[in-house]
């Protein structure tokens, strides 16, 4: 049943033109911008922006209300739309990887790997981070009243970095980054990344199990 809801799910939103328009934005990043890894970052801050649309489209189709009424459990439907916004994500950075290694094979670049893995990293922790933010908001509330947590994401990240700034503690922790092992910011990117979605559907889905449909 959970993979049943979660192609259901896609097949609700991600063929639109909306969503096609944020896989289009990736790739002009990676076209437009020649450093390598912004074109991953950029399918991180659209994943970010894409979460709250299928409870948009939830609502103005009412399958909030359909979700009610059939004979499933609501983890299934949390879970599934988790896998569908992976899904999501897993294909605007699998694009923005192949937009990135064309662009330098155009421009006669080599593009050093480990560059690519810390981008991927950092995409995962910020998807990880907007998941764990939205996904509980989206599915107590709902859309329409829980629209702005879609920039949630986008100030916290500034916010972080406007704090960091204005503490002076950016600069220790650029230093600090630049003397760590390309495989451990890999590997804490990751596991933020994989904490952030547990944890987000194991809040959604309490949230959702309290919710009037």
């Amino acid at each position: 049943m959970i993979a049943a809801f979660a192609r259901f799910d896609l097949l609700s939103w991600f063929a639109r033109k909306q969503t096609l328009l944020t896989l289009l934005f990736v790739v002009v990043v990676g076209v437009v911008l020649p450093v390598p890894g912004m074109a991953i970052l950029a399918a991180a801050l659209v994943t970010s922006l894409m979460v709250s649309a299928p409870f948009l489209g939830d609502e103005k189709g009412r399958l909030d209300t359909l979700y009610g009424l059939l004979p499933i459990a609501r983890s299934t439907v949390v879970i599934g739309r988790v896998i569908a916004l992976v899904t999501y994500y897993l294909s605007a950075a699998a694009l923005a990887t192949a937009v990135t290694l064309v662009m330098a094979a155009v421009r006669g670049d080599q593009v050093a790997p480990g560059i690519l893995l810390i981008a991927h990293a950092a995409a995962a922790a910020i998807v990880g981070l907007s998941l764990a933010l939205q996904l509980p908001v989206f599915f107590r509330i709902g859309y329409s009243r829980g629209r702005l947590m879609a920039y949630a994401p986008a100030f916290v990240v500034a916010g972080g970095a406007w704090l960091g700034q204005a503490t002076g503690m950016l600069a220790p922790l650029q230093q600090a980054l630049a003397s760590t092992p390309v495989e451990v910011m890999v590997l804490v990117g990751i596991l933020i990344g994989i904490v952030g979605i547990v944890i987000a559907t194991a809040l959604a889905a309490r949230m959702y199990r309290g919710r009037a449909l």
